[in-house]
């Protein structure tokens, strides 16, 4: 299943195997993404891709999260039997990263337009 969603400065493209997200799901995916989005916000681009893998063999759920930025890439990824701890540590993975890649910018993401 693959879903896009646009309608913010944070795009994102979300794409499952083996299983299928419900709306609930869906919902729940967009409202732990607000602090990643507000953290964002001052970059002119921001693509947000997620792959979530259901593993049969191990009974595990893969997240892997890439976030491209202008300047930089930031990719993350987590393990769990449940779908939600997985994404949600990738999340808070990527919003240190991007609070470290904006320290390093002086904390002015405009910058990171220069870097293009």
């Amino acid at each position: 299943m693959a879903y896009s969603d646009q309608s913010y400065n944070l795009r994102i493209e979300l794409d499952t195997q083996h299983f299928d997200c419900s709306p609930e799901q869906i919902a729940y995916l967009e409202d732990t993404l607000d602090p990643l989005r507000a953290i964002t916000k001052q970059f002119p681009v921001s693509d947000l891709y997620i792959t979530m893998a259901f593993h049969n063999h191990s009974n595990q759920y893969r997240v892997k999260t890439s976030l491209v930025l202008p300047g930089r890439t930031i990719a993350t990824g987590d393990v769990a039997e449940n779908m939600e701890p997985a994404y949600e540590r990738c999340v808070r993975k990527l919003v240190k990263r991007v609070e470290a890649y904006k320290a390093d910018l002086g904390g002015d993401a405009e910058q990171a337009k220069v870097i293009e």
